[in-house]
């Protein structure tokens, strides 16, 4: 009986240990808030977590030429094994080379070398006074850390590059030292890309290390319109250590134009060597040192010739001719002067619609308003012949008047005093010659 009653409760027994056993693992796979946010701290999801995404880690390492993954002190040097260039195990990337000057012999000021290889100057922009520059941009220095292996075939074949020089992709500027460069007045520095971005770098034999890229550079340029279209303008285009003064480094640049690939502009250009006194920047952090070199902007004046100043010139002569004009025509030579009134007025605005911002009027305004003035004083002088002509006209007495005074004056009554002597004696032999006429006509009426 009793052993009947332990079979009918064995059943209810294992569903309680099995729901029993699915609580445990249900908890144990849930974890405690403490370790639930230790796991959020090292996600590689989480923005602030120092562990390194697998991906992200597989492009920063190095790739082997059969596509394999390198390690990440690939460019160090390791013993036994052939090398072009290495650095060494205690290469520190945050130290400036010329702490370590004494390894080549050689004392402060380091010294940059820029190359300038200018394409064309492609946009010269006078409402924002900017300046667009297309061309290759290389910086060089010494790195005295490297380790070079002078008895290594690429530097004497033609294989990596030019002789006692070898290329490296820009990638390995991750791992050594580069300057920190500023470009003075700079408003946009754009990087050229076709398929990839248009750079390298090239290890020179003694220690040179050489970076290119090709950039198209907006700079500002302070720019004087006062004498525009007359206008010239000189623009420097500088760069140097942003944080290194003279005292430490120093700078040595050349460029290379060549004027038959350049565009036309509505300026002559011309690039010469950067002139000593911007050589040096003073600013309130230092003096700098500074290399670049200068652009002279002279505009072309041809077309203001053509489109504004020679058919202004025309229009104050056409206003001349009006003066040939007799003034009684007056619809004819109004309308004229109107005209070129209104046509300068208009060749004015679209002028200062296109100009530049200028500090004061400048030349072309000043001629435009000279032409206007010449015009507007022929207008005012015709409308002073015609107010003469009108005064000359206007009689001394009116119908009614003249009537009055001729009969008063056959009465023997007084006659009305006129303005001067003069005046009153010839009207008074005119009245006579008029009442002779009237008597004269009187009888001949009574004869007929």
């Amino acid at each position: 009986m009793g052993m009947m009653h332990f079979r009918d409760k064995l059943p209810l027994t294992w569903c309680l240990v099995m729901q029993l056993s699915c609580i445990l693992h249900q908890t144990s796979s849930v974890d405690w808030p403490e370790e639930q946010s230790r796991k959020e701290s090292l996600s590689p999801v989480d923005p602030d977590s120092k562990m390194i995404p697998e991906e992200q880690l597989r492009k920063e390492i190095p790739h082997t030429s059969d596509g394999g993954l390198a390690s990440l002190d690939t460019n160090k040097c390791k013993p036994n094994t052939p090398f072009i260039w290495c650095l060494p195990q205690d290469y520190n990337q945050e130290k400036h080379p010329f702490t370590y000057f004494h390894l080549v012999n050689k004392s402060l000021p380091w010294d940059y070398a820029f190359r300038f290889v200018i394409e064309e100057i492609s946009n010269i922009n006078d409402k924002s006074q900017t300046m667009s520059i297309s061309m290759y941009f290389a910086v060089s220095w010494l790195e005295p850390r490297l380790k070079i292996n002078e008895s290594a075939t690429e530097w004497s074949e033609a294989r990596t590059g030019p002789a006692n020089e070898v290329n490296e992709s820009p990638e390995i500027l991750k791992y050594i030292w580069y300057p920190e460069l500023e470009i003075y007045g700079l408003d946009t520095f754009g990087r050229q890309r076709v398929l990839k971005e248009m750079s390298g770098v090239r290890i020179i034999k003694n220690k040179t290390i050489t970076y290119e890229l090709g950039v198209r550079i907006t700079i500002s340029c302070r720019m004087n319109f006062d004498d525009y279209p007359l206008d010239a303008h000189t623009c420097q285009f500088q760069v140097g250590s942003y944080y290194d003064t003279h005292e430490t480094v120093t700078c040595s640049s050349f460029f290379i134009y060549d004027l038959d690939r350049q565009r036309s502009l509505q300026h002559f250009i011309q690039i010469e060597s950067l002139p000593s006194e911007f050589k040096v920047m003073e600013l309130p952090s230092g003096i700098y040192a500074a290399c670049g070199f200068q652009v002279r902007l002279q505009r072309k004046q041809m077309q203001f010739l053509v489109q504004v100043y020679l058919p202004s010139f025309m229009f104050v002569i056409v206003s001349w001719v009006s003066f040939l004009i007799k003034p009684e025509v007056v619809p004819g030579r109004m309308a004229l002067l109107v005209t070129l009134f209104l046509v300068l007025i208009n060749i004015f605005n679209s002028v200062r619609e296109n100009a530049p911002i200028s500090s004061r009027l400048n030349a072309i305004d000043l001629y435009l308003v000279v032409c206007i003035f010449l015009v507007f004083g022929a207008l005012m002088e015709y409308a002073v012949i015609l107010l003469l002509l009108k005064k000359r006209r206007k009689p001394m007495r009116t119908i009614d008047q003249g009537l009055r005074h001729l009969f008063a004056a056959s009465n023997g009554a007084a006659a009305v005093p006129l303005r001067d002597t003069n005046t009153r004696e010839v009207c008074f032999h005119n009245c006579l010659q008029l009442k002779f006429m009237l008597f004269s006509s009187i009888s001949q009426c009574y004869l007929c």
